[in-house]
């Protein structure tokens, strides 16, 4: 057998693939002869082995991608496709067992939702106490305590003492105020920040669980 011949008999047992796909098998063959060089030929035939062993592997090869004809008229199947992740049988019974597990956990959740929310509703009445109530008590004495002194003019040394309270006590509940207003934008909104943090927490990692779990099943 030649070169001519071999590539022949290649060809025939190549027919049942498309004609794209058999030309570029064909081409590679005949490049591999034309770089052996005429006087290797029937070493290159000896190597490669009888032409329908050649044309066997590649139809082997090429049907690991593409469902390629069968000499015989028959056609390769195409692969069933596998379900991915956990079954959904599996999945139902995992939630059915969960739920009585997961009443319970729910209604600890909301516990300590509620047990913060009343946590932030302190915070906000003794800052409420501090912020407002004291510096409001300290100005109004002060002013009450100025105008008293005008009450107080039969006496002198009576009326300045009263006076200079009351202006002590109206400056005192001006620095409180600004203490307070300095405190609260540096304290409240991290706090606030936190707790809206901690309550999000458990529904961000809910959510997150449901993505992994919807992107290993798809």
């Amino acid at each position: 057998m030649n070169r001519t011949e071999y590539m022949a008999a290649l060809r025939r047992a190549l027919a049942v693939l498309p004609e794209e796909e058999r030309a570029s098998a064909l081409r590679y063959y005949e490049e591999y002869f034309d770089d052996a060089g005429p006087e290797n030929e029937q070493k290159v035939i000896a190597d490669l082995g009888a032409p329908e062993q050649v044309a066997a592997q590649i139809l082997a090869d090429y049907r690991e991608v593409a469902a390629v004809p069968q000499p015989g008229g028959a056609a390769t199947q195409p692969q069933k496709r596998r379900w991915r992740g956990v079954s959904p049988w599996l999945l139902l019974v995992l939630v059915l067992l969960a739920i009585p597990v997961g009443i319970p956990l729910a209604g600890v959740l909301l516990g300590l939702i509620a047990a913060a929310l009343g946590v932030l509703l302190s915070v906000v009445l003794v800052a409420s106490v501090f912020i407002v109530i004291i510096p409001l008590c300290l100005l109004a004495a002060g002013v009450i305590l100025c105008g008293f002194s005008f009450a107080l003019w039969g006496a002198p040394a009576s009326a300045v003492t009263t006076l200079g309270c009351g202006l002590a006590l109206f400056a005192l509940g001006i620095l409180v105020t600004l203490l307070m207003v300095k405190l609260c934008t540096l304290f409240i909104p991290p706090l606030f920040r936190l707790l809206v943090a901690a309550i999000r927490w458990p529904f961000d990692r809910i959510r997150n669980r449901n993505h992994k779990t919807g992107g290993e099943t798809e």
